[in-house]
């Protein structure tokens, strides 16, 4: 079997509970910013598929009406592309907001994209 097996058997008596203890996977992930930036790096990866996808369907979408001089399917296609650069955009943009604010902090948040 791929996925090992997690039972609902914590002990709870002592009044906490140590996730680690009861869900293998929990021990990898040090702080609430290691499992940030371990998340965060996976959406950059998946941000950067998806916008290579949509320009190569864009571009091709504006050949395509441009070479059966439809100007509607052209428009969609500089359309296309405009969004995906838009997006790409945001998501870089967003990755750089962590890492300054990680820096100004001086890894303070537990360790960001480290």
């Amino acid at each position: 079997m791929l996925v090992e097996k997690a039972w609902a058997a914590c002990d709870v008596s002592s009044g906490s509970v140590d996730i680690a203890e009861c869900f293998a996977p929990a021990k990898t992930f040090t702080s609430l910013g290691h499992l940030v930036g371990v998340l965060s790096q996976n959406f950059i990866l998946i941000g950067g598929i998806i916008f290579f996808v949509l320009v190569f369907i864009a571009g091709f979408g504006m050949i395509q009406g441009a070479g059966s001089e439809d100007s509607k399917q052209m428009e969609k296609g500089k359309m296309m592309f405009t969004y995906a650069i838009i997006g790409f955009a945001i998501i870089f943009g967003a990755y750089w907001i962590v890492q300054i604010v990680n820096m100004i902090t001086n890894g303070a948040l537990g360790g960001i994209f480290q």
